[in-house]
């Protein structure tokens, strides 16, 4: 029995020694590290981020939107720019359609930030600022704030200098003052538009709007009377805008002389359009053959199947500023606008009026050169305090203004000149048309703003 025990004992510790062997050889393999993948960890390169991507293209993505600053640029046409370059880094997956346009304004504003690069960037406007007294008024956006920065006029000193006037005569609406309206179906291009000069260029309004064009819209395109050139995307959206501007929002009317000027099919080659996904079952090409877009544009605009619908798109954030104001002036003169020149009549009153102010000028400087005999009374702030005091709604050059009306009057005996914001006053060079010969622009005269 004892023999039999001995024997088990020995065979256990026999497999016992095998296995503990099987054991620390298959750990020794498990534990070691082969050459191929130690090679991988020690070449392998960090996942590359969108944030990554965008900072590395930045710099160069700002410039051929922006023209290398000589325009101001958005930051959806700074991120137009970049796109290309930051999918073939990152890949196509990493670029959400919907999300990434969004990050990408932040990333833009963390790389202005760290870098302190001094770009011209046109933010949306959020809000707006209005001045007392003056109601001149800013809205809260990128460039209007930079505008407000260096316009601001601080202390006022009265020195002797040639007195001038507006050459420019106080219109308002179409007539004798421009002959077209731009529509932009999306608002951020203000400054881009002011620093081309491209309305004094071409004597043309700009009206623009955020998504569908609302009835207020519709109803001032088709009062002004005058050409409608509607810019908008290349895409579904782009064409609702324009039906809705043809035919009218809600309670509203249709602009009548509506001219489309692109984006469409023809006016995006070279542009690399976006991918889209639309969410909705019926096929989106019978809405876009209703808005007027032609077989070529539904099949570059849409494919895919019923429930399945897809396609692409072409944003006017794609072409830089610099293309954008060629692409404007092309379509300009293809269309004739052209610059305001009043009928005859219209120009000899404006001629009269200019060598009225002319020889005003003139004499405003001998009145200049009395000035020195003048006599200002003592304790000017006590007597603005006081007026203020009892009509708090006044400005502090109000007051002024009609301490000194009082002087003159008493000395010189003479009808004053009425204050700028007076009621019975225009609010322009034309306070003085009580000596001007009757030169008073009438608005809501029957001869189209002209001079009476």
């Amino acid at each position: 029995m004892s023999n039999l025990s001995d024997d088990i004992k020995t065979g256990m510790k026999a497999v016992g020694r095998e296995w503990k062997k099987a054991k620390k050889r298959n750990s020794d393999r498990n534990d070691r590290v082969s050459r191929s993948f130690l090679s991988s960890m020690r070449y392998h390169e960090p996942k590359k981020t969108l944030r990554d991507a965008a900072f590395k293209f930045m710099e160069q993505a700002y410039n051929k939107a922006s023209s290398n600053g000589k325009y101001y640029a958005n930051a959806r046409q700074i991120m137009y720019a970049a796109r290309p370059q930051i999918i073939d880094e990152v890949g196509i997956d990493a670029w959400d359609q919907d999300k990434t346009p969004i990050y990408f304004q932040s990333l833009l504003k963390d790389y202005i930030e760290e870098s302190g690069a001094n770009f011209k960037v046109v933010w949306d406007a959020r809000g707006h600022l209005t001045e007392p007294h003056t109601q001149y008024e800013i809205g809260l956006g990128g460039a209007e704030v930079m505008k407000y920065r260096a316009d601001q006029i601080g202390n006022f000193v009265y020195e002797k200098k040639p007195v001038s006037f507006d050459m420019r005569i106080n219109t308002v609406g179409p007539v004798n003052r421009y002959g077209a309206v731009l529509f932009i179906e999306k608002e951020g291009f203000d400054e881009q538009l002011k620093d081309a000069g491209i309305m004094e260029k071409w004597d043309i309004a700009i009206m623009s709007s955020k998504g569908i064009p609302n009835a207020a819209t519709c109803n001032v395109g088709a009062m002004v009377d005058v050409p409608v050139l509607a810019l908008h995307d290349f895409d579904l959206a782009g064409f609702k805008i324009m039906n809705t501007l043809r035919n009218g929002a809600r309670l509203s009317r249709g602009i009548h002389n509506l001219i489309d000027i692109g984006l469409r099919l023809d006016d995006v080659n070279g542009l690399e359009p976006e991918p889209v996904i639309y969410k909705q079952r019926e096929d989106p090409r019978i809405y876009l053959k209703s808005c007027g877009a032609t077989s070529e544009e539904c099949n570059f605009l849409v494919t895919g199947i019923h429930n399945n619908w897809s396609g692409q798109r072409v944003e006017i954030n794609m072409l830089t500023t610099e293309q954008l104001i060629a692409f404007l002036e092309r379509k300009f003169v293809q269309y004739g606008v052209k610059k305001v020149v009043p009928d005859e009549e219209t120009l000899r009153h404006a001629y009269r009026r200019a060598a009225f102010y002319l020889e005003l000028k003139r004499k405003a400087g001998e009145i200049q050169d009395k000035q020195g005999e003048l006599t200002i009374p003592d304790g000017l702030g006590n007597k603005i305090n006081d007026s203020l005091a009892a009509d708090p709604a006044q400005s502090w050059d109000e007051v002024v203004w009609e301490l000194a009306e009082d002087s003159v009057e008493s000395n010189i005996g003479e009808e004053p000149l009425k204050k700028e914001n007076d009621p019975q006053s225009s609010g322009s060079p034309e306070v003085l048309t009580a000596v001007s010969e009757n030169l008073v622009l009438d608005q809501n005269s029957d001869n189209g703003g002209r001079y009476a």
